[in-house]
């Protein structure tokens, strides 16, 4: 009686292992697939565009180039799990030719609203996370590289402190009404912004299928508040402006456009 108690036990305990490790090989080789996230760059209602006039809070504007870095991208499900992309620095522009380190290089103009993001888990996602800007650990040192950072781009100025650090946004035109050039930026450590979106319609990620989280970009949101007749240049040297269009970006510039 004893000999068969204990292969029973033995029997039981082997049927749990294998269950359990069933379980584990489900989790660790979970379906994964890629996805797409697209900035639409927006004033109000119509479609952003360079060299074309816009009216802002009374005021005419042109615009020929917007620039900004989005990085560190994470998805929510519904089981409020966390999907992180660490380090995916990814540069966002609409921006004619750019030259760069005093002209010995030309970034060429470039129109991009879309990247991809490898190896998503399937499933339903509620909310996305990303970030406006470049984390310390990179924005004070140039040498280390992460996701499309680069010194090539002409994003970086060395006029805002003693180093090089990165531009995190950046909106050049013209105040068409006072034909005054206009140039908002922000940097600096401080103006670091983590943005969050709720998504009120589940982004279900699916394989076998395009997965695309559309999100609109409302330029006219990111001078909400700033008066460019009195400032029109945002940068290091007018901090609490600076900080200002930073909480913009983190508050006001995007909202959901589509799930699909």
């Amino acid at each position: 009686m004893k000999t068969f108690k204990n292969i029973a036990l033995t029997l039981l305990s082997s049927t749990l292992f294998f269950a359990c490790s069933s379980d584990d090989d489900n989790n660790t080789t979970a379906a994964k697939t890629n996805a797409n996230v697209t900035f639409d760059a927006r004033v109000g209602n119509a479609d952003f565009a360079l060299d074309t006039p816009y009216t802002i809070n009374g005021t005419s504007y042109q615009f020929d180039g917007l620039r900004y870095w989005v990085g560190n991208v994470e998805f929510v499900n519904t089981k409020n799990e966390t999907v992180a992309f660490e380090d995916s620095y990814f540069l966002m522009e609409e921006t004619k030719a750019v030259a760069v380190q005093e002209g010995d290089f030309t970034y060429p103009a470039k129109k991009r609203e879309t990247f991809g993001l490898n190896n998503l888990p399937v499933g339903n996602y509620t909310k996305i996370r990303f970030t406006v800007g470049v984390d310390a650990v990179y924005n004070d040192n140039l040498s280390l590289q992460a996701g499309e950072l680069s010194q090539l781009n002409g994003m970086t100025n060395i006029s805002w402190m003693w180093h090089t650090s990165y531009i995190f946004s950046s909106l050049k035109g013209k105040n068409t009404t006072s034909n005054q050039a206009i140039k908002v930026e922000t940097g600096l450590n401080a103006n670091f912004r983590t943005v969050e979106i709720m998504l009120s319609t589940p982004f279900e990620v699916k394989t076998n299928q395009v997965n695309t989280l559309g999100l609109n970009v409302d330029v006219a949101k990111i001078l909400d508040g700033i008066d460019l007749a009195a400032t029109p240049t945002v940068s290091a040297s007018t901090p609490t402006v600076m900080t200002a269009v930073a909480n913009n970006f983190r508050d006001k510039v995007f909202s959901v456009k589509s799930v699909e």
